[in-house]
């Protein structure tokens, strides 16, 4: 995992990191008296991002820029803990204040405004909500984060913030998987107590798997009877939840697919094996859900790294 701090007092530098996460046009209220905090943790499948602001700043996603830089792979979820955040497609002004969320997308042209402020800003893989919510609801851009899941989510985004230097890049990429699962429930309003109780019954089934991948029989008897429940319930668990036993198999497979490709020491032919794949069927799943074959995962995040 790539752990930045920087304490920066010169709108150019500023300008210079804040385009190495997406690039921008960048104009400041007070150039001359611009300083600013960052600290961010970094895998190949996620970013959480903090600063701390003092100046005000206006910066525009540009046609060329757009087209140099699609930004088109991520979601960024700005959640400001002091001040706002506010961004424009053309006329249409959407804002987060502290209590609430901004799901953000620089794929298109767009300006983002950002006074005197301190916040944390999430990058998420597109693919991660976009495979959860569509076809069943559109992205909600603003989200509460005053509810009980809502404050819950912004108390683990703090949390893996502060124990950066003690998470391995797989431990934060599972909790980062879990704070886009809850930002999820959020944009869908997924709200009531019983389907909180069924949410979180999926959860245990979903971290059972995911922790013994390559390790365990996980075949759904196993797996029920490891859970002290019968295959039917779990059956019933997850039909609620819109996923079948296979395919949430799947799912986390691949995520801990993604994370061993990452890591780079573990040859592909073999991280397919250790998950459970054939090399074919392997390809092609992991291309379906992350939108590049596996080879060309590992090799686009080795250049990242180099």
């Amino acid at each position: 995992m790539h752990y930045l701090d920087f304490t920066i007092d010169s709108s150019e530098a500023w300008s210079e990191l804040a385009d190495s996460f997406v690039p921008m046009r960048h104009r400041y209220r007070a150039p001359e008296t611009w300083y600013a905090a960052l600290t961010a943790q970094e895998t190949a499948a996620y970013a959480l991002v903090h600063w701390d602001q003092r100046g005000d700043r206006i910066s525009h996603r540009t046609p060329s820029l757009v087209r140099r830089s699609p930004g088109d792979e991520h979601y960024w979820i700005m959640v400001p803990r002091f001040g706002s955040y506010s961004a424009w497609r053309g006329d249409e002004q959407r804002r987060a204040t502290p209590g609430s969320a901004l799901i953000n997308r620089f794929d298109e042209i767009s300006r983002i405004r950002i006074p005197e402020s301190r916040s944390y800003a999430f990058r998420v893989p597109r693919a991660e909500f976009d495979h959860r919510l569509a076809p069943a609801a559109p992205v909600h851009t603003q989200l509460d984060m005053t509810t009980g899941l809502g404050r819950v989510t912004a108390n683990l985004i703090t949390s893996v913030h502060d124990q950066a230097d003690a998470l391995a890049d797989r431990e934060f990429n599972a909790l980062c998987d879990r704070i886009g699962e809850l930002l999820c429930m959020l944009a869908l309003g997924d709200m009531g107590p019983q389907r909180s109780q069924r949410t979180e019954a999926a959860a245990a089934i979903r971290r059972y798997v995911r922790d013994r991948v390559g390790r365990s029989d996980l075949s759904l008897p196993a797996v029920a009877r490891a859970l002290g429940w019968s295959p039917r319930q779990i059956r019933l668990i997850l039909h609620e939840e819109g996923v079948t036993f296979r395919d949430l198999r799947q799912e986390e497979a691949l995520r801990v697919a993604r994370d061993l490709l990452a890591a780079g020491e573990v040859p592909i032919g073999e991280v397919a094996a250790r998950t459970g794949f054939t090399p074919t069927w392997f390809s092609a799943a992991f291309k379906a859900r992350f939108g590049e074959t596996p080879r060309a995962f590992r090799r686009n995040r080795s250049s990242a790294a180099d």
